[in-house]
């Protein structure tokens, strides 16, 4: 059984004991700051675009699709273990501290050993210096991942969003600011350098708690437990997502892998910006429920949330794919948006399947979460590897169909088995998609139909003006009753 100071090595449901229900003016807070971090994002977007041709993207994103893996090893679990745990003693968050910030150190040096073999696989000596930047991240992130965990479990959500939106902002400060003396890649590569320290940094400042010096004895067994399935899970999310980069990379020029990431991260970037605040307020306001029926019915209502503004933006960004890329990143990006269809496919997968994950690791059953990725990535990776040769296109089809057989698996076979009901959550998400493929199938008609002669931000303005008002039309009529939940969760403080 759960204890009051330790996680089970059994896989129960947490219980509410001392877990910090973030406030809901905090928690709205925190995801008022992510969207702020979103907007920085978009603007390094618009900006580094401008600054950055798509060869040093390409080569970046190549390095971090490789050393990813070290971000996903620095934390190894441990912060979502920490986070659902019912007590934390401080021994134990000291204990998690220490092991966090030395994985992490093991994580960068991993990267920098790595650099040169893997340059001389791709015949690129940049990929050294790449590397060599990204590397300490891995470190400082590891290092401030309790103290976030702390700041979040005590309801300090607004110092965490504080500590995290200066980290993307420095970062993308000084990524412009070498970028404007010609430095390309290199500015790319220090970005995410230069936000974590910043991060780390005010992460102590504005954290109460000090970690003390590491010391044997703490029972972190259970959390590790917890933890090692977790990062099994991240580590399979990890290669699924990247095994594309680094297919298109063994077949393609830099070009193209410059082009395929920043269309992946047109896609996916506001929907991980809403992910990981709103993470942080599901799972404490889960601890309480009486069962997985309740536990069904919250995640249903938090999959609306999700659901609604994330199938709004694909729906718009595919009906405008072409202007859209062309007005924010400009016509040397062009075709970047020829992936943003598929690429959207995917993400509906996969926001459809946050909740089920919501679920998985509230309900303590991450031995049955490792079991239900594992279905949906390696298919995935499977059909990464073997469509890669006929092409970029066909690795961004075998992207969307493995997010597919990853909700499916989850939905069919692995979600019932918690007694959490799926069908509650399939049907959550069902009225937002059936207005926004609605808005997104008039509004690519009418674009096809008469706007493509036009200049991209006319013929932006002019589609987005079609589907604004066939979602205007449709809400009501398909979607009452989330309108109304969005509208009570807004005005609630």
């Amino acid at each position: 059984m759960l204890t009051a100071v330790t996680v089970q090595r059994e896989e129960n449901p947490m219980t509410a004991t001392d877990v910090v229900a973030p406030r809901r003016r905090g928690a709205l807070f925190l995801l008022g700051a992510q969207w702020g971090r979103y907007l920085s994002q978009i603007l390094g977007i618009i900006v580094l675009a401008r600054l950055v041709g798509p060869a040093d993207f390409g080569i970046v994103a190549l390095g971090a699709s490789v050393a990813g893996l070290a971000a996903v090893l620095g934390d190894f679990g441990l912060s979502m273990a920490a986070l659902r745990a019912p007590s934390l003693d401080d021994h134990q968050r000291t204990t998690l501290f220490w092991l966090n910030a030395g994985v992490g150190a093991l994580a960068s040096a991993l990267v920098v050993a790595v650099a040169p073999p893997l340059a001389a696989v791709f015949d690129d000596d940049r990929l050294v210096t790449v590397l060599l930047l990204l590397a300490p991240a891995f470190l400082l992130r590891s290092a401030s991942a309790q103290l976030r965990v702390e700041l979040n479990r005590s309801g300090r959500l607004g110092r965490l969003a504080v500590a995290e939106l200066a980290g993307d902002v420095s970062g993308l400060a000084v990524a412009v600011t070498v970028a404007l003396f010609g430095a390309g890649y290199f500015a790319l590569a220090l970005q995410g350098t230069v936000a974590a320290a910043m991060t780390l940094l005010l992460a102590f400042v504005l954290t109460p708690w000090r970690p003390g010096l590491p010391r044997r004895g703490a029972d972190v067994r259970g959390l590790l437990a917890f933890g090692g399935n977790t990062f099994a899970v991240h580590a399979l999310n990890y290669a699924s997502t990247n095994v594309g980069t680094i297919m298109i990379a063994r077949t393609a020029s830099d070009q193209v892998i410059g082009l395929f990431n920043r269309a992946t991260q047109l896609v996916n970037l506001p929907i991980d910006q809403v992910i990981t605040p709103l993470t942080r307020v599901v799972i404490p306001h889960l601890a309480d429920a009486s069962g997985p029926d309740e536990i069904g019915a919250r995640l249903a209502r938090f999959q609306t949330l999700l659901c609604f503004p994330a199938f709004a933006y694909l729906s718009l960004l595919v009906a405008t794919a072409r202007p859209s890329v062309e007005v924010v990143l400009g016509h040397a990006w062009a075709d970047a948006a020829v992936f943003v269809p598929i690429l959207a496919v995917a993400a509906v997968f996969q926001t459809l399947g946050y909740a089920q994950y919501w679920a998985f690791v509230s309900t303590g059953r991450s031995a049955m979460l490792l079991a239900s990725e594992t279905v949906g990535r390696v298919a995935m990776i499977a059909l990464t590897v073997a469509l890669s040769f006929s092409g970029p296109l066909a690795v961004a089809s075998a992207v969307a169909a493995g997010q597919f057989l990853l909700w499916a698996a989850a939905a069919l076979i692995f979600l019932p088995r918690t007694g959490v009901p799926s069908a509650a959550l399939v049907r959550a998400g069902l009225p937002p998609l059936a207005v926004f493929l609605a808005a997104w199938a008039v509004a690519s008609a009418a674009d096809a139909a008469f706007f493509t002669p036009l200049e991209p931000l006319a013929r932006l303005i002019c589609t987005a003006g079609v589907w604004v008002i066939v979602v205007s039309a449709l809400s009501p009529l398909l979607a009452r009753r989330d309108l109304r939940l969005l509208l009570a969760t807004i005005r609630r403080r």
